[in-house]
């Protein structure tokens, strides 16, 4: 069920976007016939306006729908509005799922963003057997002093152990919230899959809070510096300074793996942390996406727009129409294909990055 977390997050997100086209169309005079959440068969609607509302079966998008979109003799319509005010209405809902990321950003960032530095690191599991099990240690317990110096991450506890193999250490653990000093003996060998120990170690990491106004600059920074990580990381692939896997494109199944991992740790421990970070980071990318000046993207209709000021005349409507139809085959194309090698080839688990 964690998985179908992704619908209502990219059905935001996507309401988000078309409100940036139907509110600047309305602001600019251009007739706007439809605005449907979902897609259809219609579930019901209601006229307002002149304006029809909809509400559709399938969740997985919105559109608005405006009159003559390639046709400028229609008065009133999108095609016969000026340049200018055909590229606001076209940049619109790109900007506003960029503006959508900033706030959820520093929603994330004012309501309790994790601070590293302040992390619990547990004990998950213990193999039986094993020194820890010898000791006594117990899962759950909280490691707190390892011969009196304090423990902040799971890699320092592992360097401080590889340090001290076949010599005791004593290890200061909170368990029930009461402090209880155990002495322990990292083994020299151990068996595939185990350390030194025998435990699996879990950090938490604790929320901070922060005021409005920080947390505003955090999101625009975050969003800012997403951008241009989004924009930069094919040529930092190319040159080799990033690894393929985190410059992979994300089609709708490792979304919905992210989704549920997210989800997953609400359950787990009541933070929507993750569920922010991940609606943010979407809303970003789905920002930058759309302003690729790529055909049947919004992009590539203001790249259109971009040339007929340029030319001084405007190509005909069923040329643009076809190469927009063009354009939609081929990301259609390549969506199924990045879905289909993300089936094959799942992204990575949060607790393995």
């Amino acid at each position: 069920m964690e998985k179908l977390a992704i619908l209502p997050i990219l059905l935001v997100l996507l309401v988000l976007h078309e409100l940036g086209h139907f509110v600047t169309a309305r602001l600019n005079g251009i007739t706007v016939e439809e605005f449907a959440v979902g897609f259809p068969p219609r579930v019901a609607s209601t006229v307002r306006g002149g304006i029809r509302y909809s509400l559709n079966l399938l969740p997985l998008g919105a559109y608005v729908k405006m009159l003559g979109e390639e046709d400028p003799t229609s008065p009133g319509s999108f095609a016969s509005k000026s340049k200018s005010q055909r590229a606001v209405v076209l940049a619109a809902g790109p900007l506003v799922n960029l503006l959508s990321a900033v706030l959820v950003f520093a929603l994330a960032y004012g309501t309790g963003w994790p601070d590293p530095s302040a992390a619990i690191v547990r004990i998950a599991e213990v193999a039986p057997g094993t020194p820890a099990e010898q000791a006594g240690l117990q899962v759950g317990d909280v490691l707190r002093l390892a011969d009196g110096q304090p423990l902040g991450s799971p890699s320092q506890f592992r360097d401080f152990t590889d340090a001290r193999l076949g010599h005791p250490i004593t290890l200061t653990v909170e368990r029930q919230g009461q402090p209880l000093a155990l002495t322990i003996v990292p083994r020299m060998s151990w068996p595939q899959g185990q350390g030194p120990l025998g435990i699996r170690l879990a950090t938490t990491l604790v929320p901070v809070l922060h005021d409005p106004l920080s947390s505003v600059g955090f999101g625009l920074r975050q969003t800012a510096d997403l951008v241009t990580l989004t924009l930069s990381a094919p040529v930092l692939a190319i040159r080799g300074d990033l690894p393929f896997e985190q410059v992979r494109p994300i089609g709708l199944p490792g979304m919905t793996q992210l989704a549920g991992e997210a989800a997953q740790t609400v359950v787990q421990t009541g933070s929507f942390f993750f569920v922010l970070l991940l609606t943010a980071t979407l809303s970003a990318g789905m920002g930058v996406f759309n302003l690729l000046p790529l055909p049947a993207l919004d992009g590539g209709r203001l790249l259109f727009v971009a040339i007929e000021a340029v030319r001084g005349r405007r190509l005909t409507p069923e040329r643009e129409a076809l190469i927009h139809l063009a354009g939609f085959v081929a990301l259609i194309s390549l969506v199924a294909a990045v879905s289909l090698y993300e089936l094959t080839s799942p992204l990575p688990l949060f607790g393995n990055r």
